[in-house]
């Protein structure tokens, strides 16, 4: 049999490296998952995007984020039930209720299932005390950890739905960065409406970012349609800020007071999705974009290099965005309009 201590003491590093790894992923706010779930979802998710590139219409990466949630927990059961078995095949450890023969190797797996899932079915029984307190530390531990599973995955889900929706928000507001500033001009300014939706925004903004800092599995939830894509909805937003900011002439831009806190939190968002990104390689800043759109709405602009020197002096906070966007298996030429070559 294989109830040896060094099995046991495979088994009880089991069961605690699941623990850490799931109190790290689900009750840790920090910047990433659990060591176990990190290094699963992240090179899972690097082989899919190297086997499927960018291409919008690839439905593994569409649902790449769901079968990837659901495989850590089953890694997690799996795991953590394997450990209580190796725990249990400790010599006398179980054996049978009614005949009191020690049980075999797949009983002992049985009574390491239901005892982690708290059925206490009650055919095999512990064979002594401190197999009975280990029993009763096995279910305990079983039921944190379903527990905290199943609180995850909904809570996953949530947060995935209100990403979706702030997405489809943002893209709303225009085709790219340059539609949104245009389509917010009123001939003779910027519109009331459209400076109250910025005023409005930061708060649905920093909701999602922390939820992304809550829930770092999130960035393997890649949406099938650019219009719900979170990562392009972001880069397309600071862009529009950016031109905004730099672009626009002093005398007609809206007030800081509206572009500035949306800037922040998508700042905050840049930085807490970069430090998770599955894109670890040096990318290109991308270039600053195009002012077509707000020369074609008659909007008056200021000094073209001031855009640039903007543009130059956010490169890494912009390399940033960029790996976001690569990284939910997209291009950059999604967020909107090119500048001239």
């Amino acid at each position: 049999m294989l109830g040896t201590a060094a099995g046991e003491l495979a088994g009880a590093a089991l069961v605690l490296l699941v623990l850490a790894d799931v109190l790290a992923t689900t009750l840790t706010l920090g910047d990433s998952s659990g060591p176990l779930t990190r290094r699963f979802l992240g090179r899972t998710w690097r082989a899919l995007l190297h086997l499927h590139g960018r291409r919008p219409s690839s439905a593994m990466l569409t649902n790449a984020g769901s079968l990837l949630l659901a495989t850590t927990v089953l890694i997690w059961v799996v795991v953590f039930w394997a450990g209580w078995w190796l725990v249990f095949l400790g010599s006398g450890a179980i054996h049978q209720s009614s005949t009191g023969r020690p049980a075999s190797v797949v009983d002992v797996a049985y009574y390491a299932g239901f005892s982690v899932s708290t059925l206490g079915v009650g055919d095999f029984v512990a064979g002594g005390p401190t197999w009975r307190w280990l029993t009763s530390v096995a279910s305990f531990s079983g039921l944190v950890v379903v527990t905290l599973a199943i609180t995850y995955l909904l809570s996953v889900m949530s947060a995935v739905v209100s990403r979706r929706a702030l997405a489809t928000r943002i893209h709303a507001l225009g085709d790219s960065a340059g539609d949104i500033v245009a389509r917010g001009w009123a001939g003779d300014g910027f519109s009331g409406l459209f400076v109250q939706q910025l005023l409005d925004l930061p708060q649905q903004l920093a909701v999602v970012a922390e939820q992304h800092l809550a829930y770092p599995v999130l960035q393997y939830f890649r949406s099938r349609y650019p219009a719900t894509s979170l990562p392009l909805a972001f880069a397309r937003l600071d862009d529009a800020m950016l031109l905004l900011e730099a672009a626009v002439a002093p005398a007609a831009r809206p007030s800081a007071v509206a572009v500035a806190p949306v800037r922040r939190v998508i700042d905050r968002y840049v930085r807490t999705a970069g430090e998770t990104s599955v894109v670890r390689r040096s990318v290109k800043p991308p270039p600053p974009p195009a002012v077509q759109a707000l020369v074609q709405a008659g909007i008056p602009l200021g000094d073209p290099a001031h855009l640039d020197r903007r543009a130059a002096a956010e490169n890494a906070r912009r390399e940033r965005l960029r790996r976001l966007v690569h990284g939910d298996g997209r291009s950059w030429d999604e967020v909107g309009d090119a500048p001239p070559c």
